[in-house]
């Protein structure tokens, strides 16, 4: 048997109209300028349980926006930190009996698992706050010599970046004063201003206990959550860089610490384009372990292929709430099921021809223009539900295509290719494998058994069924004649 190759339709070619993306920092939709060298972060998990469905809203959201920018010719260098010392990782140490790094690797490890199974790209650095320790006491001095943080407590000192010192804070989340003040504030006396916030913390004595404690100018402590993506960011990024991502629940207190610390570093706006994500409800509700709605990754995986379940979350648009539930994810599984049944038709009918060497015209059908118009969708703040909608019309011209007979096969193979190609683009059918061409052997088996079938011999017939089904194929019965695919 002959497997034949995927020869990719180079759709750039049919670029038309330019990027935009709503900054959340500018609070308006501008166009995306960039580099041939596209540097991008986004926050990764805090490591002290399964990740959620909420988790994979946003890392496949930003997994589709680096292929998108890929596709575009650029060049992607994608950070993706682990926070793996966090109150939350330190307690659930404590309780089970273990260290701060086992916890956190366990749950890093079943993270990377999940996103295997979602086809959600590696990111070419995977910092974790552990192994930075160094630069971050070096950037935490630098903003106490700088005058943007000061020191309290003795022997084993706190460090906390002085909010007045920085007169733009509260620019990324739009917040006033008055709403900064009572929002989400850490209490602690010794603050010279309540929305202050840690740097570096004093050890306690859980965090002996889980071992998350490391040598510092201050003493024995570990980094505020807010300094690890300042550091990591820029270390790995530079200063500024393009993207930053991550869930608009990050907006306030993160990302706006975050913002404040870089540019009190470095004296210069740290990020061009501020990307933020929609949360995943559940019944209209943000899912929150007091309401007991948490959905976890691996459970919905579980019941639904990974594709299936990419594709759900690809339904809403990322500025827009997505909720879940097992209706929609049916939905999404038909939509799914509908695209990869054109996909295959076509693939099958491109074999048939090859194997059997037939002999069909052009018939004018241009797959371009769908290129086009997925492209517009995309280039428009990401719509990605609108980039679906063209795929499934995409998959509607096919359907006709083959239904009716038309096209030779080298068209077939353009309109394959492009369709391939789209759909990867959203982490679609990136794993699909091509329909074999069969040999003499096989063809001339598939010809005896249209002959049996036309003289109603039908227990021959279904003998050739059988004997295609232990090599692995199944047989499909068409009004153009006997078509075939994996089992």
């Amino acid at each position: 048997m002959r497997l034949e190759s995927v020869k990719i339709f180079n759709c750039q070619m049919f670029t038309r109209s330019r990027m935009r993306v709503y900054n959340t920092f500018t609070k308006k939709e501008e166009e995306l300028k960039l580099g041939k060298t596209v540097k991008m972060y986004v926050c990764g998990i805090t490591a002290y349980d399964y990740s959620h469905i909420g988790h994979a809203r946003c890392s496949v959201f930003f997994d589709v926006v680096r292929r998108y920018l890929e596709y575009k010719g650029h060049e992607v260098i994608y950070v993706q930190n682990f926070t793996d010392v966090d109150d939350k990782i330190i307690r659930r140490a404590v309780q089970e009996d273990k260290t701060q790094k086992e916890i956190a690797e366990k749950f890093i490890e079943e993270y990377l698992k999940d996103m295997e199974a979602l086809n959600v790209k590696k990111a070419d650095y995977y910092p974790k706050v552990t192994e930075h320790i160094q630069d971050i006491i070096e950037a935490v001095k630098k903003l106490v010599e700088k005058g943007y943080a000061y020191e309290v407590g003795e022997e084993n000192k706190d460090v906390y970046f002085h909010v007045p010192s920085f007169p733009q804070y509260g620019k990324l989340s739009g917040m006033s004063i008055d709403e900064l003040n009572r929002h989400r504030i850490e209490p602690d006396p010794r603050k010279k201003d309540v929305k202050d916030f840690a740097l570096w913390k004093a050890a306690k004595e859980e965090d002996i206990k889980a071992k998350a404690v490391f040598e510092s100018p201050w003493g024995l402590g570990r980094p505020g959550w807010h300094i690890e993506c300042s550091v990591l960011a820029t270390k790995y990024l530079g200063v500024p860089f393009d993207i930053h991502g991550g869930g608009k629940d990050l907006i306030f207190p993160h990302h706006e610490n975050e913002r404040a610390q870089s540019y009190a570093l470095y004296d210069v706006e740290p990020v061009r384009y501020w990307i933020h994500n929609d949360f995943v409800t559940i019944k209209g509700e943000k899912m929150s372990k007091s309401l007991g709605n948490i959905i976890r990754i691996r459970d919905v995986l579980q019941k639904y292929d990974g594709e299936v379940v990419r594709y759900f979350l690809l339904t809403a648009h990322y500025r827009s709430s997505l909720d879940y539930s097992e209706e929609a994810l049916e939905r999404a599984k038909r939509s799914y099921a509908s695209l990869k049944t054109s996909l295959e038709s076509l693939d099958m009918e491109i074999a048939a021809c090859k194997t059997f060497g037939c002999t069909r015209e052009n018939s004018g059908f241009q797959p371009e223009k769908f290129v086009v118009k997925f492209e517009e969708a995309m280039d428009d703040d990401f719509n990605i539900p609108k980039a679906l909608a063209v795929l499934h019309e995409f998959s509607t011209e096919i359907n006709k295509m083959v239904n009716e007979g038309r096209g030779s096969v080298e068209e077939l193979e353009k309109t394959l290719s492009t369709f391939l190609r789209l759909c990867g683009i959203l982490g679609l059918f990136e794993r699909y494998e091509r329909v074999p061409l069969l040999d003499e052997q096989l063809a001339e088996m598939i010809k005896k058994r249209e002959e049996a079938r036309k003289r109603k011999d039908f227990a021959t017939a279904d003998s050739i069924r059988d004997k295609f089904r232990e090599l692995g194929y199944i047989l499909i019965d068409t009004p153009r004649g006997t078509r075939w695919k994996r089992a």
